[in-house]
């Protein structure tokens, strides 16, 4: 397999960092730049780092647009072009309903999740064009999606990750021409450490039904390693489309 430079976003813990890390271990000689919100306590990505000269750790808080706006002067550093960008840094705390959930919150959320992945493909696109693959993924929620509807009040959540769900599909007619591959992927319902709080959150409100979702936690350790063999095997044909974890196709 040919070695391959990736972006990933929110890479200090959970999915983020388990890719990182499945990437790493993929290929020798790929290139992971990592971006957590505050290297100097992203303990384990250190560790990570200490023992591989292809990791390279950047600050980033996706939610600041003057965080954004240091990508170049950080990237340009370390290269000059990147194969595959997963944008995978989000908060999810909206678990009201939607008369109950203030206007902060679904600021919060639309800055971070959609905002801030938009803001960080235009800043990486002149890398994208000019690596090898252009594959784009923003990591996505079923709870942003109509077709996979789960009953359970998500509001500023979901309604963020259908936001992203769009961007995907605008995007991805804009920039085929110039050959990349634009895709929304569903992670699976992942036992992070922010997972293991929003399911505990929504269990106070619908336990009834919270009892079908725990029946689906997986580890990140298994959303990343599906996720992984999923990205390296990205074709024009997955271009604008939702997918879970493990390659299959979902609805909008």
């Amino acid at each position: 397999m040919s070695s391959k430079t990736y972006f990933i976003t929110g890479a200090n813990r959970g999915i983020g960092f388990e890719l990182v890390n499945q990437f790493l271990l993929d290929s020798s000689h790929n290139v992971v730049i990592a971006t957590a919100r505050d290297p100097s306590k992203a303990t384990a990505l250190k560790e990570l780092s200490s023992r591989n000269k292809n990791l390279h750790i950047i600050q980033l808080d996706v939610s600041k647009e003057d965080s954004i706006e240091t990508i170049d002067s950080q990237l340009s550093k370390i290269t000059d072009s990147v194969d595959v960008f997963i944008s995978n840094a989000a908060i999810a705390d909206s678990f009201d309903k939607i008369v109950d959930t203030p206007s902060k919150v679904w600021e919060s959320h639309y800055s971070t999740n959609v905002l801030g992945a938009i803001l960080v493909f235009q800043k990486l696109h002149k890398y994208l064009v000019k690596g090898t693959s252009k594959d784009v993924v923003f990591i996505t929620s079923i709870a942003g999606t109509f077709t996979q509807f789960f009953p359970l009040s998500a509001s500023a959540y979901g309604q963020s990750k259908a936001a992203l769900n769009y961007t995907v599909k605008e995007l991805s007619f804009e920039h085929e021409p110039e050959g990349f591959k634009v895709v929304a992927v569903h992670p699976g319902a992942v036992s992070t450490e922010g997972g293991v709080v929003a399911v505990n959150k929504m269990a106070e409100k619908a336990p009834e039904v919270i009892k079908a979702l725990e029946a689906m936690i997986i580890t990140p350790q298994e959303s990343a390693s599906k996720l992984k063999d999923f990205v390296n095997s990205l074709g024009p044909k997955n271009n604008g489309l939702i997918y879970n974890y493990d390659g299959t196709q979902l609805g909008f």
